[in-house]
């Protein structure tokens, strides 16, 4: 569907969002061979041992982003981050990760992808379409003002502990990609309703 096709143009995330929302376009013959799939882990207990986030896990209540803005922004609020109920409470919400701000397929593929189907997605009920990445919040501020209208309709957060990403279990090291000190994230995707996740994938 519309998540799916956006996923696709940059890695070819599949048949998940095809439950969701119907397809908009052919994929793209070059990645077509990518493999995607859907997790349905079902709901349970983060702090059960072997548990792995999926589909019909609530986000914990818990949790926290930092919104994209500057620094002098950051100061005048305390630093405060967004909360749970600010981000997911009763919303619609796309979310979709990447390995860090400034980064090639991220810049150039995955963000504009998103930010073109925006109207779509707001018409299938959608309230926000979010990208995060285990960055700062002014890294991420200054990204979103380079992209322009690529990135036109998405809310950029950083993940500035991890602590977002450590709980899907998505993060991965980088450092020799330069991308440090702390773990990054995968690529992943997600459509989480009221603070479900409904659909999730990665490649």
């Amino acid at each position: 569907g519309l998540l799916h096709e956006s996923m696709r143009r940059a890695m070819n995330f599949s048949t998940p969002f095809l439950r969701v929302l119907r397809p908009i376009e052919a994929s793209r013959p070059a990645l077509q061979q990518v493999r995607a799939f859907a997790v349905g882990i079902g709901a349970g207990n983060p702090s059960t041992p072997g548990w792995v986030p999926g589909v019909g896990n609530k986000i914990v209540p818990t949790m926290v982003l930092q919104k994209a803005r500057k620094w002098d922004d950051g100061v005048a609020d305390g630093f405060k981050a967004s909360t749970y109920d600010e981000i997911f409470k009763g919303k619609k919400v796309v979310l979709f990760a990447v390995p860090g701000a400034f980064t090639g397929v991220c810049e150039k593929a995955h963000v504009p992808s998103f930010s073109k189907n925006l109207a779509a997605f707001k018409a299938k009920g959608v309230s926000s379409i979010i990208c995060i990445a285990v960055n700062d919040p002014y890294t991420m501020n200054a990204w979103k003002n380079v992209l322009g209208t690529a990135g036109e309709g998405i809310e950029f957060y950083g993940d500035a502990n991890g602590s977002f990403t450590q709980f899907m279990q998505k993060e991965v090291d980088l450092k020799v990609a330069a991308l440090g000190p702390a773990n990054r994230s995968h690529r992943y995707a997600a459509v989480i309703e009221d603070g479900v996740i409904k659909v999730l994938t990665f490649p």
